[in-house]
């Protein structure tokens, strides 16, 4: 174990401890912090002082707290009214028999949307007050809200629970209180061209960096066993630790460091949300990501969830191979001969993923998410797009840790065998010679075991 642990961070340190480790990543960090401000950045282009800003809008409150909607009728429209021109008719009903669905949509007439203002119980762990209980919720119908007026009333929003929990106690400070978010009713009645081509645009965004960390994964881990390999320095280290601790403690380098480098661009991502709602906030007619995704905003966290997973499993079981089809080679020339099943069987999954959209038929997508080297890179897309539920996600990635056990189990003694090979056959009658020795040394094993009669 000592060992395994020495060699993991020997192979972490030589690759974080760099100077293009440091820069790439701040350069990377940069132009995510730059896409995550994109709304900021268009809106205050897009945003002309003078602008009208016009619509129909309807606000159903059944919360009995006037204070939302002379919030959204009154404070919202008269600090929009500071830099625009603003022609906006709202309309307030509090009966229980307005409450809105999504047979709206069917046929809005002349109402660009409607904002609907409720109270939600839940259940608390502790006796509280009654008033307490009950959390704010708003759903948005929109089919036509102006993105500046959109953006202010969100900006409005985000305060109902702390404006509640004010407006029941008074002198407390209700800082506390968490932020509300409205919820974005999907339209089932819309054209979907707008929603597939914002997909579209979204696809290689996902795609690309999945598929660009598991390439450096197989390259990584091909260039540092090649590295030992052709010095013949693998020979000193075989002979102070066992094949399959070398094996493992190259793809957990490669892993880990996979990890910190996926976590590092994703904090950069979330601090560039944090700032991009801040600025938002503050300044009117700013857009937040809420506003710009509308009815995608909620699958889009956990869709980025699913990419993050999916990047550090498609890294390991393309390392694996990766670290095996390395373990077959001589030195780097040999290497980018035989890696090539890989990279087709890698390119196969990429051009899948791009082109998940365009296929009709549901089942053909559940099954490339259910072939373990194809999910990785296929899940996010045909989970974002609505083709497959969380449940087939989750059949999917169980499926690929099971692989990615299987192909350890399998090629861990494989390995062992090929290391210290030189062969340069083809690849396939390598793979073949290596089998047979791989079983001659399990026998040999065997019978020295039975031998001392362990």
């Amino acid at each position: 174990m000592k060992k395994l642990k020495y060699m993991v961070k020997y192979g972490l340190k030589k690759r974080l401890m760099t100077k293009a480790f440091v820069i790439s990543t701040a350069i990377i960090g940069v132009l995510i912090l730059a896409v995550t401000l994109l709304p900021t950045i268009l809106s205050s282009f897009g945003n002309d002082e003078g602008s009208k800003i016009e619509g129909n809008i309807i606000i159903v409150d059944t919360t009995q707290y006037t204070v939302f909607t002379s919030t959204l009728k009154d404070k919202a429209i008269n600090e929009l009214r500071t830099k625009y021109t603003v022609d906006v008719n709202i309309t307030v009903k509090t009966s229980l028999e307005d409450i809105p669905n999504e047979s709206f949509y069917e046929n809005p007439g002349d109402v660009s949307g409607i904002v609907y203002i409720y109270l939600e119980p839940y259940e608390a762990q502790n006796p509280i007050k009654i008033e307490d209980n009950f959390i704010v919720r708003v759903k948005v119908f929109n089919v036509g809200i102006d993105s500046i007026l959109l953006s202010k009333f969100e900006q409005e929003i985000i305060h109902f629970q702390r404006i509640k929990y004010l407006t029941d106690h008074g002198n407390v400070d209700p800082n506390f209180v968490s932020d509300i978010f409205p919820e974005y009713v999907v339209n089932p009645y819309a054209d979907n061209n707008a929603m597939e081509g914002l997909i579209a645009g979204l696809t290689p965004m996902l795609i690309i960096p999945v598929f660009i960390l598991i390439t450096f994964a197989v390259q990584a881990i091909g260039t540092d066993i090649l590295e030992e390999k052709s010095t013949k320095a693998i020979e000193i280290v075989i002979a102070s630790v066992k094949p399959q601790t070398h094996f493992i403690a190259k793809i957990l380098s490669i892993i880990i460091f996979q990890f910190v480098q996926l976590a590092i661009y994703f904090s950069f991502g979330i601090l560039g949300v944090l700032l991009n709602n801040l600025i938002a906030g503050q300044q009117t007619g700013g857009a937040s990501w809420g506003t710009v995704l509308g009815e995608l905003a909620p699958v889009v966290g956990p869709t980025l969830g699913l990419v993050f997973v999916c990047s550090i499993l498609g890294a390991t079981i393309y390392a694996i191979i990766g670290a095996f089809i390395a373990s077959l080679a001589v030195n780097q020339e040999d290497y980018q001969q035989v890696q090539t099943p890989v990279m087709l069987l890698l390119m196969i999954a990429y051009m899948g993923s791009l082109f998940a959209g365009a296929f009709e038929s549901k089942a053909v997508l559940l099954v490339f998410s259910y072939i373990p080297f194809f999910s990785p890179l296929v899940l996010p897309i045909v989970y974002a797009i609505g083709a497959i539920t969380m449940t087939d996600v989750i059949i999917g990635m169980v499926i690929l840790v099971i692989t990615i056990a299987v192909l350890i189990v399998v090629l861990g003694p494989l390995y062992r065998a090929s290391i210290l090979s030189y062969d340069q056959s083809n690849l396939f009658k390598r793979i073949k010679n290596t089998y047979k020795t791989a079983k001659a040394l399990k026998q040999n094993q065997k019978s020295y075991e039975e031998k001392n009669g362990d």
